[in-house]
């Protein structure tokens, strides 16, 4: 016998998630990987996956949906640098691969000062982060690198400055230029939004 006052299981629409996911993608790729691979390749191949395994998703809310996304591209990130690093399967890795996404994850939230849980802001909150992610990658890759590391992953100018064998006044110089053009590009593309 069909129960039709059950109501049907809607699936997400996780194409939602691609600006999002293609930023924290775009984040936690090194440096050395970005010229080898393009973070929007990582991002289709994981909802790709993400669709094909949609039954396994066990949670309806957005916050259980992006952590299961999470952890569908943090698999591909690690399997991408494996392939370009010849590295072994490394469960420790994977977890803190993780970890970082989530940290990143909420960094970007704070950097995009947003705190929305209404379906209308969700959808402000992807739009927010397709933008930064067009902005971030518009950046010259020096900037990029020492705008990521400073604000995504907590590093200390002078832990930046060793990474990219620079000065940190050099560093400090990098950052301040990568934020105005950042902000420049954001504001940009809300006047862009804004007129059509």
């Amino acid at each position: 016998m069909v129960d039709h006052d059950r109501k049907p299981h809607l699936a997400p629409d996780l194409n939602q998630f691609r600006g999002y996911l293609r930023l924290l993608a775009e984040i936690e790729l090194g440096r050395r990987l970005r010229a080898k691979v393009d973070p929007s390749d990582i991002v289709q191949q994981s909802l790709l996956e993400a669709h094909k395994d949609l039954a396994a998703l066990k949670g309806q809310t957005e916050p259980e949906v992006v952590g299961w996304l999470r952890t569908i591209l943090a698999r591909n990130l690690l399997n991408t640098a494996r392939d370009f690093g010849a590295q072994k399967r490394d469960i420790r890795r994977e977890r803190a691969l993780a970890d970082r996404l989530e940290q990143s994850s909420q960094c970007l939230e704070k950097f995009l000062a947003i705190d929305q849980t209404s379906p209308s802001q969700q959808v402000v909150r992807n739009e927010q982060a397709e933008k930064l992610a067009a902005a971030l990658a518009q950046l010259p890759d020096d900037q990029r690198t020492a705008v990521i590391q400073k604000h995504f992953h907590g590093e200390s100018l002078a832990t930046i400055a060793a990474e990219m064998d620079r000065s940190t006044l050099a560093i400090a110089g990098l950052l301040k230029r990568g934020l105005k053009k950042l902000r420049t590009l954001m504001d940009e593309s809300e006047t862009e939004a804004e007129g059509s």
